[in-house]
């Protein structure tokens, strides 16, 4: 595999050189594989849970352990989509071109009422479905089970953004999954999301079909002293300096973060051999300025005084109490009813999220840049 130009990569997987620590978290997912139990990975946005997952795959797949599928169902609407992003992701996995579709393979697309082909700008395989109504979706999700069940190694198919399938169309596709995953209990299973509250829920509430049939784990902040050591070994490496103070500075901007702080890593390591107070200033500045036309859509999508509270959030980083008349005065805020109102819409929309008895903006760069409106 071609070595990357910038060691701190924004996107993708490469090795475990580029890949900071996880060692806790990798030891976790490996031991629930051998032990044949289904995980349940859940943190907030932007903290790492991709390359963590595709890093396992890794792992396995350098010793022969396991194969790895991942899926990400974010924007599905209903179980249609889900099987279709999941039956994708396998033909894309397993299809080998060179050598034509194994005869599985092959077999697998018939059953799932599939036709495929190859896309002319990747040459890779591409899937088109036919499925055309909801009760094909059962026979398709069991075609895919044996086919994963028949595999030399035992496959670990990862689902994430798992909480999305609360919001489907159908009412019933949390059982519809966990009958899949009872159904082939030799696929290793791991759920990943990133709302912490719905994936706990979904696994811990003794009403819900998923009750108990997951180990759960939450993904926690890179501890800093962890990441100070990778990236002052990926500068020092390339001759180039950064000082401690200047990743504290990071760290603190992107309240660790994963991907923001890579980000900004990204960028400093691309703009010179030394990092200075101006460096630093540039590159918060420009990644800011590059996320505004995605910021400026967010103020359609709230009423202006969602928007009002969400500006005040974001002013004071993580408040304890935003009901208090303090904050409402401050704020000129108004009514607390009104507030409280507001605050359950930001928080349904994933605009602010509640974690140790604090309300906080779910994404930091959108807090740093009201932070300069």
């Amino acid at each position: 595999m071609r070595k990357p130009s910038n060691p701190f990569i924004v996107s993708g997987y490469h090795s475990p050189f580029y890949f900071c620590d996880r060692q806790a978290e990798l030891a976790w997912l490996v031991e629930q594989f051998e032990n044949e139990r289904n995980a349940v990975l859940y943190s907030w946005r932007r903290m790492g849970k991709t390359a963590l997952l595709k890093h396992f795959f890794y792992h396995l797949e350098q010793k022969n352990m396991g194969e790895g599928v991942f899926v990400d169902l974010l924007g599905t609407i209903n179980l249609q989509e889900a099987n279709r992003r999941i039956a994708s992701a396998i033909v894309q996995r397993f299809g080998e071109t060179n050598a034509g579709l194994g005869t599985r393979l092959l077999k697998l697309v018939g059953a799932i009422g599939a036709t495929i082909g190859i896309d002319p700008m990747s040459g890779t395989p591409q899937v088109t479905f036919g499925l055309s109504n909801s009760q094909s979706i059962p026979a398709s999700f069991e075609a895919i089970g044996k086919f994963l069940e028949e595999r030399k190694r035992t496959v670990v198919i990862c689902i994430d953004e798992f909480q999305q399938i609360v919001s489907y169309e159908e009412n019933n596709a949390e059982a519809v999954f966990r009958t899949w995953m009872q159904n082939f209990p030799m696929i290793r299973f791991v759920f990943s999301g990133s709302h912490r509250g719905m994936m706990t829920s979904m696994f811990s509430e003794e009403s819900r079909p998923f009750y108990r049939s997951a180990q759960l784990k939450a993904l926690d902040p890179l501890k800093p002293e962890d990441y100070t050591r990778f990236i002052e070994t990926h500068f020092s490496k390339a001759g180039k300096k950064i000082t401690g103070v200047h990743i504290e500075k990071i760290f603190r901007w992107t309240r660790m973060q994963t991907y923001y702080a890579q980000l900004i890593c990204n960028k400093l390591f691309s703009k010179s051999d030394v990092v200075s107070e101006n460096l630093f200033n540039e590159a918060c500045s420009e990644i800011l300025q590059q996320e505004i036309p995605v910021f400026s859509t967010y103020q359609q999508l709230l009423t202006a005084f969602q928007w009002k509270l969400l500006v005040a959030l974001a002013r004071y980083e993580d408040v304890t109490n935003p009901l208090s008349q303090e904050f409402l005065n401050q704020n000129a805020l108004g009514a607390a009813s009104s507030v409280s109102a507001a605050l359950r819409t930001l928080e349904k929309k994933d605009f602010v999220i509640y974690e140790n008895n604090r309300y906080t903006l779910h994404d930091t760069l959108l807090m740093r840049w009201l932070q300069t409106i």
